[in-house]
């Protein structure tokens, strides 16, 4: 297990819950309800460990010489986003839209649901938040080839083609779309996101370079990067929020023309790449404070949180609707999501998840970057 990982798995779920709080008090007040506006950068976050994460083992075994059976790799990540999407899906058509299940439409909507196609063939996801399981889903199966663009010294070419390909991909969105008031679903989806994955790649590109080290990189440059990418984040995400606004910006028609809704989103993950190598490359007291045991739990169970955490906004919003947009009234309207939140997807972890994942057991890559010691053929293959 990499440690920091987790926690900032936890990071990015629990900024997501602060951005969709806003379902609940629209418009809110003070410095909490501010913050918690920026939180869609979660999302970023997500996509830049998943490249990272899910890369490491092409780029460990072109390294060593081996390879990665696609077999068992696609059935691996079947397996770890199939059993709890499903589960959700079942339970939010029969709880809440029940009527889905009464006309042909309907069935069509829950089958390009449960295909991971609904935003592709512009019908309505029973769960908002499944959009960037579409997202997920195309990199899996796009990765295989994208692995071999990356693999030993080749990642700085293959990170140029995968910003030039979203770039270019968002920019003829943007110059050849007309009549839609904003391109979220059109740019937030495979290949309009390919560089953000791409980015996390690269950081797995150099952690791998950094596991060959005799030394790890120095305490200096670790905090280099998290305070460079931790800066670079906040200033990005303040231009997007502040500058330029969000509705603005998924329109398209802020000063910068097209050119915010081509570049901007990208470079958050680059920031997010340079955290993730500092923060898990050396001890420090933020990857102490990550790797605290409750924080790493919710990053165990964030893609339960992720999923079921809109469901139960939009459930409590009746009950809370005007009582107040206060930060005391985020913070606690927070707290009770988290909570449900939490509570369902550790059902779904150790009831539904770890029963197809092998007992919840994951591969166990180094904590840290270490030397990369030869061992003999035989230990090796033990």
């Amino acid at each position: 297990m990499i440690k920091g990982l987790d926690g900032l798995r936890a990071v990015a779920a629990m900024a997501v819950v602060a951005y969709h709080i806003n379902f609940l008090a629209r418009s809110g007040t003070g410095p909490v309800a501010e913050a918690a506006a920026v939180g869609w950068i979660g999302v970023d976050l997500f996509f830049t460990i998943s490249g990272f994460i899910l890369f490491l083992p092409f780029a460990r075994a072109a390294r060593d010489g081996g390879s990665v059976p696609l077999r068992r790799y696609f059935v691996r990540r079947a397996r770890r986003i199939l059993p709890a999407y499903w589960l959700n899906l079942f339970i939010l058509v029969t709880l809440t839209v029940p009527v889905l299940m009464t006309t042909g439409r309907g069935w069509s909507i829950i089958a390009s649901n449960a295909t991971f196609t609904a935003e592709y063939a512009g019908l309505p996801s029973v769960n908002v938040v499944y959009w960037s399981l579409y997202c997920e889903l195309a990199f899996y199966v796009a990765l295989p080839v994208m692995a071999l663009a990356f693999i030993r010294r080749r990642w700085i070419a293959g990170l140029i083609g995968a910003v030039v390909v979203g770039c270019a991909y968002r920019f003829a969105v943007v110059s050849t779309v007309d009549g839609v008031d904003s391109y979220f679903s059109l740019i937030m989806q495979f290949p309009g996101v390919i560089d953000q994955f791409a980015f996390g790649m690269t950081a797995g590109a150099i952690w791998v370079t950094l596991e060959r080290r005799a030394e790890p990189i120095r305490m200096a440059i670790a905090m280099s990067l998290v305070a460079g990418g931790a800066a670079g984040v906040v200033l990005i995400a303040w231009v997007i929020q502040r500058s330029i606004g969000l509705e603005t910006y998924w329109s398209g028609s802020s000063d910068w023309g097209p050119w915010a809704i081509v570049t901007l989103r990208p470079l958050l993950s680059a920031c997010f790449a340079a955290v993730i190598i500092g923060v898990c490359a050396r001890p420090s007291w933020i990857r102490s404070a990550l790797e605290l045991r409750p924080v790493r739990y919710l990053g165990l169970v964030s893609y339960g949180i992720y999923l079921w955490h809109l469901p139960i906004i939009r459930g409590l919003a009746e009950e809370v609707e005007g009582r107040g947009r206060s930060s005391a009234f985020y913070l606690v309207a927070f707290a009770a999501v988290m909570a449900l939140s939490t509570a369902w997807a550790a059902l779904s972890y150790h009831f539904v998840e770890k029963r197809f994942l092998g007992g919840g057991q994951r591969p166990a890559p180094p904590a840290e970057p270490t030397p990369h010691v030869p061992m003999p053929e035989v230990a090796a293959r033990s």
